[in-house]
């Protein structure tokens, strides 16, 4: 496995979208209760906003994968001449593709009404061979011990050997570290790539995400609620890259 570096003060495991989807897909097989967290311009404000989350990336049992072009940018500027992006969506796609032919099975869990069900159907329509042991729409708001607990049991009795959490951040990284032990299997935080996959929200084009310009095409889909997102998220970044660097926070 990759050894992890720091960027801009976030702990990130620098593996390409084919490492990562087979590193996923490994853990699968052998039970191991790993993190895959994406990690983006704001997880540096979301850090600084939340303790729980900012150990939750640091925790030991946590890929930190690069999602956005500001970290992939920020990462060449430090000498990482090989870091790529890894965008949840494509690492959902990807794994998928590939679970078709390994045969791991995976539980969703995310998105409004219905969407879990979509995003079932679509990967399964696209990849015939791909189990999907379960989906479950969670409650808006916070979990209680009781709420989670019934998420954990649902996972468990499902039997399968893989979680994807469609939830935002920092939500569904506090919550996958929390109870990762208790799920035994590894977890992708994959938020808004439910509503991608389920065709809810469009994508920005391919050209657009080739050109590292996807954050721009979300920030004129929804600007009222992502403004803050990545013209805040992203200062905050490029101020913690010059205090940080390749150090810890």
């Amino acid at each position: 496995m990759t050894e992890p570096v720091f960027i801009a003060g976030l702990r990130i495991t620098p593996l390409s979208l084919t490492e990562a989807v087979d590193a996923f897909l490994s853990d699968a097989e052998k039970g191991n209760p790993r993190v895959y967290a994406f990690v983006n311009g704001q997880s540096a404000s979301l850090r600084r906003a939340d303790n729980d989350y900012s150990r939750a990336l640091d925790d030991p049992r946590t890929l930190g994968l690069v999602d956005g072009a500001a970290v992939e940018i920020a990462g060449r500027l430090r000498g990482l001449k090989s870091i790529e992006r890894c965008p949840g969506p494509d690492f959902f796609a990807s794994a998928a593709a590939a679970a078709q032919s390994s045969g791991v099975s995976f539980f969703l869990l995310g998105g409004k009404d219905g969407v879990a069900d979509q995003v079932a159907e679509r990967l399964v329509s696209e990849n015939p061979g791909l189990r999907i042991a379960g989906t479950l729409c969670p409650p808006f708001g916070e979990w209680d011990e009781q709420t989670s607990a019934g998420f954990v049991a649902a996972v468990l009795e499902s039997g399968a050997q893989a979680l994807w959490l469609g939830v935002s951040a920092p939500k569904q990284e506090v919550w996958a570290t929390q109870y990762a032990q208790r799920l035994g299997i590894p977890t992708a935080c994959v938020g808004a790539a439910f509503d991608f996959i389920a065709g809810t929200v469009p994508r920005a084009p391919k050209w657009m995400r080739s050109a590292r310009l996807e954050w721009l095409f979300r920030l004129g889909s929804e600007p009222r609620r992502l403004w803050r997102r990545y013209l805040v998220g992203n200062t905050v970044f490029i101020i913690d890259f010059i205090r940080f660097g390749a150090r810890k926070a």
